[in-house]
């Protein structure tokens, strides 16, 4: 397994939303669709500029890719984009 950052950026972000309610079990790989992904949230910055990196892996296909959740969609986008998939 050699591992290779994904290209498919708008997956690699609906998945990372997707982790906010749903355990690494249940949220499958963008690339392989296997639901092998290891997730490590880093926090940066201080005050307003104070944000979050999701790191994310599969560990069955080697693909990874890094989102910065704090600007991967607007705040009330984000919410009702995983709202509505879960209806």
């Amino acid at each position: 397994m050699s591992a290779a950052r994904s290209k498919n950026l708008t997956e690699w972000v609906a998945a990372a939303e997707n982790l906010v309610l749903n355990s690494t079990n249940k949220v499958g790989c963008p690339d392989c669709g296997k639901p092998a992904l290891q997730v490590r949230d880093v926090e940066y910055g201080w005050g307003h500029t104070k944000g979050l990196e999701r790191y994310l892996v599969c560990s069955h296909c080697g693909a990874y890719n890094a989102v910065n959740m704090r600007h991967a969609r607007p705040f009330g986008d984000a919410h009702a984009a995983v709202g509505a998939a879960s209806e």
